[in-house]
């Protein structure tokens, strides 16, 4: 019976013992997280770091973004940004295959003080893979010269410091690769290059094999570029028949395309060939304005031709008229918009006029062509000295063609009521038409 109690007196010990440490544990957690309460924040777009062996080749493509949810104390959480998130998918020691594999989420370690953990989680929470066997093989290089030198020249085949690269990759992929090709521009350079080209996988076809690497990337090639024995460069010139243009006016520029040819024939032929060759005659009979033509050239020897089949030249020709000058002397100045009740006085009363224009319009003028006239609108009585204007009757020439012998003129308006008896008047001026 004393047995009986002790033990069911210690039974009850332990289980209020029991009862107490949850109790604190209960008080414990009440008040650390009512001081640091539990959250949650979300970092979106977080990248998955795949890792894998050198001997497969992930040959799908998963999901290589996750959404991570993390969970703890308030003051944990908001401490963290999304670089300290990192997503990993394992895939070493997988054979080759189809595989469901879970996503592994581990955040930045808390501080010292900072001694409660955090919960991750992803979404999705796992990623499904294809793996395939990696195979490697060597492949021949080709060099492919995909625009040859400029027209008169001639290269060599290119030549590799390479013969073969490796091609790695997934076998069904790899399989399908039949050379290594690099690719060469020469359409520039008249001089033997070396440069280096870039290598990229082929198949049967020629199209591109992707998903595979290629080792070494580039390769050293050179190539030997001569001039052709059969073809040869010369300057073109237009053979304008100057001095054949109408009187009083002259060739001003001229400007061709092209100015050069490429002329192909044998070479013993091509040898006696001039550097420059000309067009047909080009006359300038009855050009009075600027013109184009196209014109041929002229090849010494019919057993020659141009390059290209066209040797046309466009010539682009400027006619200006011959510049003439004249002057014109004692030209009267006149007046117009004097008010009513005034007089005036004009000093000097004549001036010359120089003329500067094409010759075939300066000189068919005559004087009565000119007018220089000074205008008083608007001006009271006083002395002014004013700039007259300049008229020419001829729609061609302005007053940009022509200036003044004085450039200016003095003017006094007088009042009628100021002209007092004895007093001399002034001269008047005649005014002259100004239709």
């Amino acid at each position: 019976m004393i047995n009986k109690l002790g033990s069911s007196g210690f039974i009850g010990n332990f289980i209020w013992l029991i009862v107490s440490i949850i109790l604190a544990v209960g008080v414990w957690y009440v008040a650390v997280t009512s001081a640091d309460p539990i959250t949650r924040q979300q970092f979106a777009a977080i990248p998955v770091q795949i890792v894998q062996d050198d001997t497969t080749v992930l040959t799908n493509t998963p999901t290589r973004f996750a959404l991570v949810t993390i969970q703890g104390a308030q003051t944990v959480v908001a401490s963290r940004q999304a670089d300290d998130v990192i997503v990993r998918a394992d895939l070493t020691g997988l054979n080759p295959g189809i595989h469901t594999i879970p996503l592994e989420v581990s955040v930045a370690p808390p501080q010292p003080d900072e001694p409660q953990r955090l919960v991750a989680r992803t979404q999705p929470a796992q990623i499904t893979v294809e793996l395939e066997l990696r195979e490697s093989f060597q492949k021949p290089v080709e060099i492919i010269v995909s625009d040859t030198p400029p027209i008169g020249f001639t290269n060599d085949s290119p030549e590799s410091d390479i013969f073969q690269a490796v091609v790695s990759g997934a076998a069904s992929v790899v399989s399908d690769v039949v050379a290594v090709h690099g690719v060469l521009d020469l359409s520039e350079n008249q001089n033997p290059i070396a440069a280096d080209v870039r290598l990229f996988a082929v198949d049967a076809e020629g199209q591109v094999v992707s998903d595979v690497t290629v080792e070494p990337q580039t390769t050293g090639v050179s190539v030997n570029i001569t001039r052709r024995d059969d073809v040869k460069q010369v300057s073109v010139r237009p053979n304008i028949l100057v001095g054949t243009q109408p009187d009083a006016y002259t060739l001003s520029t001229f400007s061709y395309e092209p100015q050069t040819l490429f002329i192909g024939g044998v070479a013993e032929q091509l040898e006696t060939v001039n550097d420059t060759i000309l067009t047909v005659p080009i006359s300038l009979q009855d050009r009075t304005t600027d013109f184009s033509v196209d014109v041929p050239v002229r090849l010494p020897n019919d057993e020659l031709f141009v390059i290209g089949g066209d040797n046309i030249i466009t010539v682009n020709i400027s006619i200006l008229p011959q510049i003439a000058v004249r002057q014109f002397n004692n030209i009267t100045v006149g007046r117009i918009g004097l008010p009513e009740g005034n007089t005036v006085t004009i000093a000097p009363q004549t001036v010359a006029v120089v003329i500067n224009g094409p010759s075939v319009l300066v000189e068919d003028l005559q004087r009565s062509d000119i007018q220089v006239i000074v205008d008083l609108n608007g001006f009271e009585p006083g002395r002014y000295d004013l700039t007259p204007s300049i008229v020419i009757n001829q729609a061609e020439l302005n007053e940009e063609n022509a200036s003044l012998l004085p450039a200016v003129v003095n003017v006094e308006i007088f009042s009628d009521d100021m002209v007092t008896e004895g007093t001399e008047e002034p001269i008047p001026v005649t005014t002259p038409s100004t239709e």
